[in-house]
């Protein structure tokens, strides 16, 4: 292992500051140099939307001519609010178990920042700032792993400011090329996929599968779901506007048995689905621990039967809406929602994979979902 791999990373966020995912660090790696047992486990985050008080700090260049700014000023409010206490002791407590010698990189699912600054160097800040207060509690040396939100590139000039900062980042997370809109890598036996969630073709999401078929587990990690969810934009989400190239991707997840993770709806939710192909699994996770009563493992609906579009929108929309669930539903054979918050942890072995589900700032499970 080289000197630079093996640098306390604390060590070097000190010496080098905001410019911590800078390309210097490229092949450096440090994933692909711990240890490759079979069994490990990953520490599990959802969306976050780091934020703070008052506004000022991140939004006082946000253009209040925003159509949504109404929507959007409620969400800072809401950011900084749940960051005041409970998202820290939620961080923290996921840091304590991660402490176990089998915790091989924590995940967060995307929208790991609010957004909206309008300003390219608040932005950067923003960035710089959560990443640094998201890694602190955990272990030096565990890689930080994130998956690009929509919230993430919100604000004018931040899509081009977030690239800058994610890829050289993931890169020396991962020790290969990290590039959008899609891109992967292997965890000893298991491949991780990493994507877009906006993307318009699925197809290379498809083929970087293909290219894998040695791997033990395959993980595809979006921040829009794949599965449609049932609240929500339902064509917000990995493949919703993509008729050509979805059928494709259910095909490849299904043959591979693979597990998709993925946030963006701010509820738990769990999903699987069988076909003549075989099956897949996805688990959605969320962090956003907006009211304290969200710390709650309870589901809202609990069987594949629950699975219909929410019958308060217009005739029109909830038309379409039943059409995307129908894509799915006939393979449907496990379905939990619930709008529970808190931290999670993947556990992954040759004999299974489950997910431990962590309300608030729990640290025994209150529920674990078989994800294979």
């Amino acid at each position: 292992m080289s000197n630079m791999a093996m640098l306390d990373r604390r060590a070097f966020l000190k010496a080098t500051g905001a410019t911590a995912w800078l390309p210097c660090m490229v092949g450096c790696g440090r994933l692909l140099f711990r240890n490759c047992a079979p069994s490990y486990s990953v520490a599990i985050l959802g969306d976050t939307h780091y934020d703070a008080e008052p506004e000022s700090v991140y939004h006082s260049h946000y253009d209040e001519s925003n159509k949504w700014a109404k929507i959007q000023h409620a969400e800072f409010k809401r950011n900084g609010e749940m960051w005041r206490t409970r998202c820290p002791q939620l961080l923290e407590a996921s840091a304590k178990l991660a402490h176990r010698l089998d915790t091989r990189f924590v995940l967060q699912m995307g929208d790991i920042i609010q957004g909206d600054c309008d300003d390219v160097p608040t932005h950067k800040k923003m960035l710089s700032d959560c990443i640094k207060l998201l890694r602190r509690p955990y272990p030096d040396d565990l890689p930080f792993m994130t998956v690009i939100g929509n919230h993430d590139f919100r604000g004018k000039g931040a899509r081009k400011a977030y690239l800058e900062f994610a890829e050289p980042f993931m890169t020396n997370e991962i020790g290969k090329e990290a590039r959008y809109p899609v891109f992967s890598f292997r965890q000893g036996d298991d491949l991780w996929v990493f994507c877009d969630f906006e993307t318009k073709n699925l197809d290379p999401i498809s083929d970087a599968i293909e290219a894998d078929p040695s791997a033990r587990h395959v993980f595809l990690v979006t921040h829009g779901p794949f599965t449609a969810p049932t609240r929500g934009s339902f064509r917000w989400r990995l493949g919703g506007h993509t008729e050509d190239t979805r059928p494709r991707l259910y095909e490849t997840l299904s043959r591979r048995h693979a597990i998709v993770l993925s946030g963006h709806t701010h509820t738990t939710n769990f999903y699987r689905h069988e076909n003549k192909y075989g099956g897949f699994t996805e688990f959605t996770a969320n962090s956003v621990w907006a009211k304290p009563e969200y710390a709650t493992a309870e589901p809202i609906h609990s069987k594949p039967s629950d699975y219909v579009p929410i019958a308060s929108q217009p005739k029109d929309k909830l038309e379409k809406h039943q059409q995307a669930l129908d894509f799915f539903k006939p393979g449907l054979r496990e379905y939990f929602y619930g709008n529970g918050a808190g931290h999670y942890r993947l556990n992954v072995s040759d004999k299974a994979v489950t997910m431990d589900f962590y309300p608030g700032a729990a640290l025994e499970p209150a529920r674990t979902f078989t994800l294979s």
